[in-house]
């Protein structure tokens, strides 16, 4: 990253069990069903459904796909920030990456084209 953010396995872990916790919260202040976060996030219903019922864990690319998606709205940005999932280092990271510098956030992805993230 531009920024030099590194996260090492238990701290990525740490961040996605985080946002496993609010999950629906935020989708929902988003107003959007778990189809619409389908389109907007590239990660499928039927994943969206298994986290969120914590059937499934969190990867980091789910993640990553997610957060780029919540830190374009003010609300769930202030709700993550307060629960202490976006803190000062990752919202610099996402404001500044461009789909091009960091392929691997961009949600407009789809799931199926994503390597090793399905539950």
């Amino acid at each position: 990253m531009r920024n030099g953010i590194v996260l090492n396995e238990e701290e990525q872990k740490s961040y996605c069990d985080r946002l496993t916790a609010v999950l629906a919260e935020l989708r929902k202040r988003l107003g959007q069903t778990q189809e619409e976060m389908e389109s907007t996030s590239g990660i499928s219903r039927v994943t969206l459904s298994q986290i969120e019922s914590k059937r499934c864990r969190m990867s980091w690319l789910h993640f990553t796909a997610l957060m780029q998606l919540f830190v374009q709205n003010q609300e769930s940005k202030e709700l993550l920030y307060v629960r202490g999932i976006l803190d000062e280092r990752l919202l610099r990271a996402y404001q500044q990456l461009t789909p091009e510098e960091a392929p691997e956030f961009n949600p407009a992805v789809a799931e199926h084209q994503l390597p090793g993230i399905s539950c």
